[in-house]
């Protein structure tokens, strides 16, 4: 079961923008619905790169059958396949995957049974090599390298040897992080949202302070890296930083630490005196360290509560192997400009079959960020084609600015070279407001990249829409409420949104719509009011922002309310289907039952506010399914799912958008290939001239 398309060449780099991650949100979970609000709104993330769908999986078999197909069926469906490099977990219910007789030993007497929750995610592109059972505990990560150079990281990349290759035995990953956990021995919200303020707050300010390497007393947990303790301080030195090889547990007495490396059960993380700066990777090998069912040995979760940025641990014991654990370069990279997610996944000689990546991975303190304008940005309602034209410089002292990226709504739409243009047909898209990004990338290995966030406001084709909301703060039981207001011809549905997923729909024009605080999640929520269109176009306000309190409020004691409303998918793909309700008490779980289901589509899920939604071949039109949501206070009335089969016919390589990839696939199969993954388009048998007119005529449009 292969899952993703990848190439020897990179698309779009890490670069660690917000516009590089998808999130991970269990929407049972108010700690996760709230870290996902205050997250996204930290990193700037787009709206679209947040996947509102349990992480985890009872096994392995079930993590590849629902959450990989749906994971990559999200990104096919929204047209952000093609640059998101980062996975990062809001907190689950477990932070490890059952994956026990999948990986062979090479001595450890303690088997491998579990994949990290991160691991599992960073590997989803090697599914056929896990399944296939010729893993090895240490098989090797190839984007790994025995040496200093940089390297920017791109999930669509085959890496071999740490660099880009063509090599058979080269593979592409992504960077899974668990954010926090929130359970038995982990970190409390308040924890993990300080840790994300001075992470953000420390990116591009190079800091002063010293790189520790601790040789303990314990030559089992610190004899697997110590040997290489003194070569990589001479490296950070030689680089301009300052390093120091201690004999010690900690850096007792020492008040400057931008990374700690030690190896010992219980290093005193919490207890001995001394502190860490915003933004350091602090670790200590042992061997239950991110093993929170087990009480013995401090946990990565210390490492977030005295100041760290990010850690790394294993979920089960591991054994003193070194290919388990980040190497000593972790810190030289890092010190060089890499992100702290590249640094640690660089740093794994092996596979992370049992490593957690732990913390903010998007963190990158000494990263020589691109400055970005774009002095031409339209400041008023603009038609037909815009001409953009952006600017950057960068600090750092041997790179150059090497090319522009433009992304709309979180969509990657074009690339050009430094000192290009972007011209932008704002009727390709719908009326009204639209999220814009230019983001600039360096010459250098490490590819870094810096952006300019604004909108633009089109008007082409005679719609409008305005919401007025009564109240912008609150708590979880605070009913939040909407005057919306759309016009214009052919709107089938208005709705409210929330990080792109639909919350409340109605087939007025006119409608009174809302949301409580714990429907949508502590912090700061931000909502739209859209218009629905036939054709599946959309019509969105700008942006409202609600702050919600974590206070509980005085639920009503009502039952939760379940919402119809019409959802457009293509019909080449999985989908990820929400569950529309709206309920004002999070103490109460919630149980989502599907009542009658799709004649043209198979749903998968479980019981939770979200349906897997596969449709069948030649799907097409509408079809519907039926659900209802009981609580504690009751069960609600039933809801009505209209699913609205799209298919993307052109979109060959199914990234979301119909682009130059496709159309390499077409020409490079014209006139020889007989199906549609050639080019045949059509689907009558061959590729020929009608189904290259099909594909130009949508060219660069991403799909409805």
């Amino acid at each position: 079961m292969a899952f993703g398309v990848v190439s020897c060449t990179a698309a779009a780099l890490a670069g660690g923008t917000g516009e590089h991650a998808l999130l991970l949100v269990d929407p049972s979970r108010p700690d996760a619905k709230h870290l996902a609000n205050y997250y996204r709104a930290a990193r700037d993330i787009p709206d679209v790169n947040v996947l509102y769908m349990k992480p985890t999986a009872a096994n392995y078999t079930a993590f590849v059958n629902d959450n990989l197909d749906a994971f990559f069926g999200y990104m096919a469906q929204t047209g952000i396949r093609d640059h998101v490099d980062f996975v990062v977990i809001m907190p689950p219910d477990s932070f490890y995957v059952s994956a026990p007789g999948l990986i062979g030993s090479i001595g450890c007497p303690a088997a491998v049974s579990r994949f990290s929750i991160s691991g599992a995610y960073t590997m989803s592109q090697i599914v056929d090599d896990i399944l296939g059972g010729g893993l090895v505990e240490t098989s090797p990560n190839r984007y790994f390298r025995a040496n200093n150079v940089t390297r920017g990281f791109d999930s669509e990349t085959l890496y071999f040897n740490g660099k880009p290759s063509t090599d058979p035995g080269a593979r592409a990953y992504f960077i899974g992080a668990l954010l926090g956990w929130t359970g038995t021995l982990g970190n409390t919200v308040g924890e993990l949202t300080a840790m994300i303020d001075r992470s953000v707050a420390v990116d591009g300010t190079f800091p002063a302070g010293t790189f520790y390497y601790m040789e303990t007393a314990d030559t089992v947990r610190s004899g697997v890296r110590d040997a290489d303790y003194p070569a990589r301080v001479a490296d950070i030195i030689s680089f301009g930083g300052m390093a120091e090889h201690l004999f010690d547990n900690v850096p007792v007495g020492r008040h400057d630490a931008l990374g700690i490396m030690t190896g010992i059960a219980n290093p005193g993380i919490l207890t001995e005196d001394f502190s860490i700066l915003p933004g350091a990777i602090c670790d200590h090998l042992t061997s239950w360290a991110a093993t929170f069912d087990r009480s013995s040995q401090e946990k990565v979760s210390a490492w977030i509560a005295k100041g760290a940025s990010g850690s790394w641990g294993t979920v089960e014991e591991p054994c003193a192997i070194a290919e388990k654990f980040p190497n000593a370069r972790v810190h030289v990279w890092y010190f060089r400009g890499m992100t702290l997610g590249e640094s640690l996944f660089r740093a794994a000689k092996g596979l992370p079959f049992q490593g957690l990546l732990y913390g903010d991975p998007l963190t990158r303190p000494f990263t020589h960020i691109p400055v970005v304008s774009v002095p031409d940005a339209p400041t008023g309602t603009v038609s037909g084609t815009i001409t953009l034209t952006p600017s950057a410089t960068t600090s750092h002292p041997t790179g150059a600015i090497d090319h522009y990226e433009l992304l709309v709504d979180g969509v990657l739409v074009d690339t050009v070279a430094f000192g290009g243009q972007f011209n932008l047909d704002t009727a390709a898209f719908g009326d009204g407001w639209h999220d814009l990004r230019v983001l600039a990338v360096d010459d250098t290995l490490a590819a870094s990249s810096g952006r300019w966030v604004g909108s633009f406001e089109s008007s082409n084709h005679g719609h409008a829409i305005t919401i007025s909301p009564t109240i912008t703060s609150g708590d979880l039981a605070t009913a939040f409420t909407f005057a919306v207001t759309a016009s214009g011809p052919d709107i089938q549905e208005v709705r409210l949104i929330h990080n792109g997923r639909v919350i409340d729909a109605s087939a007025s024009l006119s409608p009174t719509l809302s949301a409580y605080g714990s429907t949508l999640g502590a912090g700061p929520a931000r909502v739209q009011a859209e218009a629905l269109l036939s054709g599946g176009r959309r019509v969105r306000t700008a942006p409202v922002v609600l702050d919600i309190s974590t206070a509980m409020g005085t639920p009503s004691g009502a039952a939760p309310v379940a919402r119809s409303y019409r959802k457009h998918i293509r019909g080449d793909t999985t989908a990820v289907v929400e569950l529309p309700y709206d309920h004002d008490n999070d103490a109460e779980s919630l149980t989502f039952q599907v009542l009658s289901g799709p004649s043209q589509a198979t749903l998968a899920g479980g019981t939770d506010a979200y349906r897997i939604v596969r449709p069948m071949a030649g799907a097409s039109g509408e079809d519907t399914f039926t659900f209802q949501v009981s609580s504690a206070s009751g069960t609600s009335g039933v809801a009505t799912v209209t699913l609205v089969y799209t298919p993307c016919q052109s979109d060959i390589d199914g990234d979301g958008v119909v682009g130059l990839t496709d159309l390499a696939v077409l020409l490079s199969n014209f006139e020889t290939g007989t199906t549609r993954e050639e080019g045949d388009i059509n689907g009558d048998g061959t590729v020929d001239l009608t189904d290259l007119a099909m594909l130009l005529s949508a060219f660069d449009v991403p799909c409805p």
